[in-house]
């Protein structure tokens, strides 16, 4: 039934479910088809041009002239085709139009006399096996323009016209049309090989049959384009799932979460370093500006710390509100995640700097930002029910970074970096301290729900004033 219904959408001209539902996605099909039309209609000029050659060759003049005039018409048919036919403006009635005259031309080209002929065979000897390879050509062809319901129409087109054909020289004088039913091998020999050899006779045998054959081949050849153009549909489909998964997930999130059958996935446990970055005071900007230029804040300063994250291999795990979480390991961990979190965090803070550069010269208030990282066991997963799932990193490591985020205020720090990351990153470059030589190392330092003390690494904030546009020079990770 699915079939069914799929070839009477084409014939009557109907989209496919997933091009009626999106109206872009059926314009680039159509889009498609006339880039097709126009390979088709290149390779018919081609196949003119080897046919009057071939006809030239065989025949010679003039009894190839008449066929000149049938190649001059698929030309020119084609040319109308491509004059008329546009992506955006599509129009049912030439799906119809174009194949029957194709096929009527073809037609007939074949089934009627040649008027240069003097001499001409008998009219049933014109339709002879190897013309019926000329319909199965153009039938193919029309497989080329990636329209399945192009194909249809064809096939249809070249059963009728052929019909017609074989009917008109079976009316011509002196021609009798074979209609045995009963099987041709049950004759005698000299009778049997009369019946197949009799010129002036059109067999209801051949004729069936190769109706039937033109039918299996346009038939099989529309249910492939349409097979294609199923697949070609939903791999958009998956792509543009995928891309509207990326609005609302990092890439790295996205593509671990379009690879789960089951909506809340495996619980995955690993090492990771986790960031938090903060606007400070953003209360009292959001007091000092309208409800748009607050936004238009949030965006711009949303935008910067995302890109730093994406361009250090990070996953921007969530907005919050000023600020973002953001974490280096998940959904696999690399040999590198401390060294990309630091990196991500000074890229972060110099993004800062050239925006508060831009808002000084607007006389505008200079924006500050808070940064936390700690490096701990995660644990990895959806949480929620089968209708709504949200992707989720759970563990105090997490809370940790958030708490060193917050610290920062009371540390007069930009940069608040914990033990086990400092650890962590030291391991990475191979006991290289260099990436936090401008860093300074504060006695153990009490965590708001943590029972023992840590050591905290910070990067004090530098005083604001009008002098300070150029940022300083960030520490090399090696």
């Amino acid at each position: 039934m699915r079939l069914w219904q799929s070839l009477r959408d084409q014939i009557c001209g109907g989209d496919s479910k997933t091009a009626a539902e999106n109206d872009r996605l059926s314009l680039a099909f159509r889009h498609e088809e006339y880039e097709a039309l126009r390979l088709t209609i290149g390779l018919r000029y081609a196949v003119c041009i080897i046919v009057a050659t071939i006809l030239s060759i065989e025949m010679g003049w003039p009894l190839a002239l008449n066929y000149y005039g049938y190649l001059g018409a698929f030309a020119f048919s084609a040319y109308l085709q491509l004059l008329l036919r546009k992506p955006e403006l599509d129009r049912p009635w030439m799906h119809w139009l174009f194949p029957f005259i194709d096929m009527a031309l073809l037609t007939a080209a074949i089934v009627l006399p040649n008027p240069f002929d003097l001499n001409p065979l008998p009219a049933p000897m014109r339709l002879g096996f190897d013309t019926i390879l000329y319909v199965a050509l153009f039938v193919v062809l029309s497989a080329l323009g990636q329209s399945a319901r192009t194909v249809l129409h064809t096939t249809l087109a070249a059963i009728l016209c052929w019909s017609v054909g074989t009917m008109y020289i079976a009316m011509q004088p002196d021609v009798t049309f074979g209609s045995r039913f009963d099987n041709i091998l049950h004759m005698p020999m000299a009778e049997r090989i009369d019946y197949i050899l009799n010129p002036w006779n059109v067999r209801l045998g051949e004729f069936l049959p190769r109706i039937i054959l033109i039918g299996l081949i346009g038939l099989l050849l529309a249910v492939s384009v349409m097979r294609s153009r199923t697949l070609l549909a939903r791999q958009v489909e998956s792509e543009r799932a995928r891309r509207n998964l990326s609005r609302h997930f990092s890439p790295h999130i996205a593509e671990e979460l379009s690879r789960m059958d089951d909506a809340l996935g495996q619980v995955k446990q690993l090492d990771a370093a986790v960031l938090f970055a903060d606007l400070v005071g953003f209360t009292q900007i959001a007091d000092d500006h309208t409800p748009e230029q607050t936004i238009g804040i949030l965006r711009e300063v949303h935008q910067r710390l995302s890109r730093a994250v994406a361009d250090n291999a990070g996953t921007l795990d969530k907005y919050l509100g000023d600020g973002i979480m953001a974490s280096f390991g998940p959904p696999r961990p690399g040999p590198r995640d401390a060294s990309a979190a630091l990196l991500a965090a000074r890229a972060k803070l110099r993004e800062m700097d050239l925006l508060n550069r831009q808002r000084r010269l607007l006389r505008q208030v200079p924006l500050q930002l808070a940064v936390g990282i700690h490096y701990g066991p995660l644990t990895l997963g959806n949480i929620g029910d089968e209708t709504r799932v949200e992707y989720a990193l759970i563990g105090e490591t997490v809370n940790v970074a958030h708490r060193l985020e917050q610290m920062t205020r009371s540390l007069n720090a930009q940069l608040c970096l914990s033990q086990a990351f400092v650890d962590r990153l030291v391991e990475e470059t191979r006991g290289d301290q260099g990436a936090v030589r401008d860093m300074v190392a504060l006695k153990p330092q009490p965590i708001r729900g943590l029972r023992d003390r840590m050591v905290l690494w910070i990067l004090a904030r530098p005083a604001i004033t009008a002098e300070a546009d150029a940022p300083e020079p960030t520490p090399t990770i090696h």
